[in-house]
């Protein structure tokens, strides 16, 4: 805790008296998921918080969230004064996040002092006024004023903008044991809050910031400061949904895996190769170019689970419902009607207009409701298009957390180039197993391959082995014998006189089949 954090032995007593409220552990919630655990719970009592953020950042939505929650879940009274939007704009903006003010306005337990409207003229002076009448008029113990930089252009010098901060609403309102929320707009580009004395007077700073990303922007919370508090002053992320404000910042949790039980793919080929089949709980990375079978793959997984009443989740990105369907009924397995019976979820859309926070959102909400024992993703390239380099990794990590809180098992896809070494190598040392699918050009034609690069925590088959798509989906054969160089992109035949330079891919011309 730094020095703004402890209380001086010159502090004058009234300001003792009024902070020893919040010192003593007395906290005011937000009501806000996400946020009351960065500041131990809540705003210390009394306090003046300083909610700083660009336009658009959700500055009202914050506020009036904290309100309402005041209101309905603590019964505190609470007052908001606006100098930006009126009553009828407040009220209809508030119901679409289901929060109703009119009731409690008319149960007296909410006032809204409207001098955003053109006819409503006043000083500073005569406004404070309103507002400490109101305060002991309704015993209220929340208060929001939005925005001090409308209310600041009314003073003619810097120094009674501060002595108001700090005298009428720093120690009046404070003695009041009302908690305050002071909004200043912060323009794009710009550190400075304000007029950029208020940071200096405020008990607490929290920042509200808009970040442009790839092709959307993206908000960022953050807890500057919070006087007699051990606050979590990393930046977060935050969305305004039906709810207001929701600080998602996507958990990541480290979960041992203890599961020694096993997952069949439904290919029983692949499950020889990794020892019988994929550990419960894990995560496997299937990567390969277009087309050579991981969809396929994925499906064939998923239906495996469903014959074995598991139910499983795919979150496609690159293809819509109906096709998936029809791709797994082509082979054989009923999808339709495990999705009828909720077996197996779909959910289909591009990522393009979704960002970190609302792609964990969706996969969440997705677990809740369906409970899955099986999670493929289809694809991870997909989704890296759309998010940062560290949004990616960020993105990867917090589905493994999900998936494995949940126990679930994955299988995530992610596609390469179509012939050559090219490979997700970046992301292997977050998955438990690696699964490529590769074309390899020989003699004029392409064929398939299969090689497992990792498996934890499992002795696997590390031949490169060829596989095939079949009416009954993958087929997992042979090993490639008497070639080398296959994984290089540029397969030769070995050396003649080696008993193995055989032809590929013709048994009667040698290849070996091992078990």
């Amino acid at each position: 805790m730094d020095s703004d954090n402890r209380e001086s032995k010159s502090s004058p007593p009234a300001e003792r008296e009024g902070r020893s409220a919040g010192e003593s552990g007395d906290r005011v919630p937000t009501g806000i998921a996400g946020f009351d655990s960065l500041v131990e719970g809540g705003i210390p009592r009394g306090s003046l918080v300083l909610l700083a953020g660009n336009p658009g950042a959700g500055k009202t939505s914050f506020s009036a969230k904290y309100l309402h929650y005041g209101v309905t879940k603590r019964n505190e009274p609470g007052i908001y004064v606006s100098f930006a939007e009126s009553r009828e704009a407040f009220f209809a903006n508030s119901k679409r996040m289901n929060m109703e003010f009119e009731p409690l306005e008319r149960q007296h337990k909410f006032e809204l002092l409207d001098f955003a409207t053109p006819s409503v003229e006043k000083g500073a002076g005569d406004i404070l006024t309103v507002v400490l009448g109101e305060i002991s008029k309704m015993r209220a113990k929340r208060l929001v004023i939005d925005s001090f930089s409308a209310l600041s252009q009314s003073f003619r010098l810097p120094i009674e903008a501060r002595a108001v901060l700090h005298t009428v609403l720093g120690k009046m309102v404070r003695l009041a044991g009302c908690t305050t929320l002071l909004v200043v707009e912060k323009p794009l580009g710009e550190n400075k809050a304000g007029t950029g004395i208020e940071e200096f007077v405020a008990d607490g700073v929290v920042s509200l910031t808009l970040k442009l990303g790839k092709g959307s922007l993206s908000r960022k919370i953050q807890v500057v400061k919070m006087r007699g508090t051990k606050a979590n002053t990393r930046q977060h992320s935050y969305e305004i949904g039906d709810d207001g404000v929701l600080v998602t910042d996507p958990e990541i949790v480290m979960v041992e895996r203890v599961s020694m039980e096993r997952m069949g793919t439904g290919t029983p080929g692949l499950d020889r190769m990794v020892g019988g089949g994929l550990f419960k709980g894990s995560t496997s990375l299937v990567e390969g170019p277009s087309g050579a079978g991981k969809t396929i793959l994925a499906l064939h997984f998923l239906a495996e689970g469903a014959r074995l009443d598991q139910r499983g989740l795919y979150m496609s990105f690159e293809e819509p419902i109906r096709q998936l369907v029809m791709t797994g009924e082509g082979f054989g397995w009923p999808m339709k009607e495990f999705v009828d019976e909720n077996m197996i979820t779909i959910s289909s859309h591009y990522p393009d207009h979704y960002t970190l926070e609302g792609l964990v959102s969706e996969a969440t909400s997705l677990f809740r409701q369906k409970k899955p024992l099986r999670l493929v993703i289809d694809s991870l390239t997909a989704v890296r298009r759309v998010l940062s380099p560290d949004e990616y990794v960020q993105w990867i990590k917090s589905m493994n957390s999900l998936a494995k809180s949940n126990d679930a098992t994955s299988v995530l896809t992610a596609s390469t180039e179509p012939v050559g070494r090219e490979t997700t190598s970046e992301i292997w040392m977050l998955m438990d197993n690696v699964i490529s699918l590769r074309n390899v050009e020989v003699e004029s034609a392409l064929r398939r391959s299969l090689i497992i690069f990792k498996a934890r925590g499992t002795k696997h088959d590390r031949d490169i082995r060829e596989f095939e798509i079949t009416p009954e989906g993958m087929e997992v054969k042979h090993k490639f014998v008497g070639w080398e160089q296959l994984l290089a992109g540029a397969p030769r035949r070995k050396g003649t006189g080696s008993g193995e330079d055989n032809v590929l891919g013709d048994s009667s011309k040698g290849i070996v089949q091992k078990p």
